[in-house]
């Protein structure tokens, strides 16, 4: 029985100390993106601007101020004295006018929260792809590091033959020289690499973000006709100018309302003598001068509009089209680099070589430095993949 109780005690003792030390998990390049879009600066201050912008759609949609009079006109008072005339109006335009104006503004609110979308898309896009640069530079960072390793122990191994009268200071020179030249590349991937951190911790608003990765997303090429149709679904962009030019084709049908007569309609009362009059106030407002070439002018930002889409929509298509042959070129690249650097030793097999003297210093460099920069070629066709996939795929941010 006390044997049960302590294991209850201890199991619900971890439970506590998880909860209360939690296990740092690796961020991922999607929660970095959440942590973005919720403290980024730039983002929050657009969030403001929407907002207000939205408000300002709403505001000319409701009834004209009423207008209220008052006279006061000063007789004698033999022939009737003074007389106090007040009068209280409302204008009214034809209500189809504000069933447009209704209409509208719905639309530029959908419209302005699109055009946040856009902004957000680009931000996070750039958050995305500063963080396949980062992953980019620290595997950099790790092929420098295994460089700089290996030169260091040809370093002591030919340092030790130096001294036993078995190599030359000229091969010395050559390490001494490779060496360097390695640490300096080294050192400027630091230099880069804090740079990126530093911009994705400004991205999120000055917070520092914690992200660890070192290898890429499982992202994966889809068919090109896939792609096609979902990017042009779903683009912000594409569906802001959509958008606008729905709200173009909504001005056409209020510019021709608003073509109709306005109304006004109110109360007036007359006193001041002996005889109080009340009676009411009719009014007609014919648009002849007003509304002059409004219904043209929308006419022609609505063709602007769609001329708009369809040049956005041809450019889209061409841009994804060459994205889509550039990701497909890069992809094959990084296979054929991976399957063959992967089944290749070469760097054992030149160091063997060298320490039995089968081949000179100045054939192990060439050749190491043929492999290394091949891997650093791999680094760098892969980086271009995944940001060129980033591309293809931003519709879903």
């Amino acid at each position: 029985m006390k044997i049960k109780n302590m294991k209850k005690y201890l199991y619900g003792g971890i439970l506590l100390l998880l909860n209360i030390y939690p296990v740092c998990a690796q961020s991922d390049i999607n929660q970095v993106l959440e942590s973005i879009a919720l403290n980024n600066k730039t983002l929050k201050a657009g969030g403001y601007l929407t907002e207000a912008q939205k408000l300002e759609a709403k505001t000319g949609k409701y009834l004209a101020n009423p207008t209220i009079e008052f006279n006061k006109l000063w007789g004698d008072k033999k022939t009737g004295g003074n007389i106090n005339e007040m009068a209280v109006v409302q204008a009214f335009d034809f209500p189809s006018v504000y069933a447009h104006k209704n209409k509208i503004a719905h639309l530029k609110s959908t419209n302005y929260d699109l055009q946040y979308a856009v902004g957000r898309q680009q931000i996070l896009l750039t958050a995305q792809q500063t963080c396949l640069e980062i992953i980019y530079l620290r595997k950099q960072k790790k092929l420098l590091n295994e460089r700089v390793e290996n030169v260091q122990k040809l370093s002591d191994l030919y340092q030790k033959r130096l001294e036993e009268g078995d190599a030359n200071q000229l091969d010395i020179n050559k390490i001494q020289l490779e060496l360097l030249n390695i640490q300096n590349s080294e050192r400027l991937n630091t230099v880069a690499l804090k740079a990126k951190i530093e911009q994705l911790q400004t991205l999120n608003g000055g917070i520092p973000v914690e992200f660890s990765d070192t290898t890429y997303p499982n992202w994966l090429l889809p068919a090109y006709q896939q792609l096609e149709t979902s990017y042009l679904n779903l683009d912000p962009n594409l569906k802001s100018l959509t958008s606008q030019a729905e709200i173009a084709g909504r001005e056409i049908r209020l510019s021709r309302a608003q073509s109709l007569p306005k109304f006004d309609l109110g109360y007036r009362r007359n006193g001041g003598n002996e005889e109080t009059l009340n009676g009411f106030v009719i009014g007609l407002s014919i648009p002849l001068f007003e509304n002059k070439n409004t219904v043209r002018r929308a006419k022609t930002q609505y063709e602007y509009s769609n001329a708009l889409i369809e040049d956005n929509t041809q450019n889209l298509k061409s841009n994804l089209q060459q994205w889509y042959e550039k990701a497909s070129a890069l992809n094959t690249s990084c296979k054929a680099y991976a399957s063959i650097l992967s089944g290749q030793h070469n760097i054992e097999l030149l160091n063997k070589a060298l320490a039995a003297g089968q081949i000179s210093m100045i054939d192990y460099f060439t050749e190491i430095d043929t492999l290394y920069d091949s891997q650093e070629n791999y680094l760098t066709v892969e980086q271009d993949y995944y940001i060129t996939l980033s591309q293809l795929l931003q519709y879903q941010l």
